[in-house]
């Protein structure tokens, strides 16, 4: 009788772990889903923040705390901290999620500035293909291997 009464407490204590670990994951805040594309209006609270962080240089901060109220990835993140400007709405809109496409090299050069163009010229012929590729990175916001393979073509 006395192992009938200790099964049913054990079970009885499952039960109500299980109960309580449920209504806690239901209390979780979520995420808000990220529509690519379109962008997650932000608090004006979480804007001066930003401003503040932007404004103090703490861009690794500056980007965690977007991430967390929009959901975005790391990558969107980045660039839109990048373009962020202090003291507006967030100058976000006409910043697009995904960056350009680049097909060949013609239209890359044409889209950037001169002297960009000129100083990847000179690294590329210099052999400083790493150098070129992250100042690429920088004038066009692409990704790394978008860069790199862009390079790789501009030798050509």
């Amino acid at each position: 009788m006395d192992f009938v009464w200790i099964i049913g407490i054990i079970v009885g204590a499952i039960i109500v772990i299980a109960i309580v670990a449920a209504a806690l994951r239901g209390m979780r805040p979520k995420v808000p889903e990220v529509t690519p594309g379109v962008p997650v209006p932000i608090a004006p609270e979480v804007v001066a923040k930003i401003d503040d962080l932007v404004r103090a240089d703490s861009k690794i901060v500056a980007i965690k705390t977007l991430r967390e109220h929009t959901g975005e990835s790391l990558q969107s993140a980045k660039r839109r901290i990048d373009h962020w400007r202090v003291g507006t709405a967030p100058a976000t809109t006409a910043i697009p999620i995904q960056p350009p496409v680049f097909h060949d090299v013609g239209s890359l050069r044409a889209s950037l500035p001169s002297e960009a163009v000129a100083e990847i010229d000179r690294l590329v012929a210099a052999e400083q293909p790493i150098a070129a590729i992250k100042l690429l990175r920088e004038e066009a916001g692409l990704g790394l291997k978008e860069s790199k393979d862009l390079i790789d073509a501009w030798r050509a």
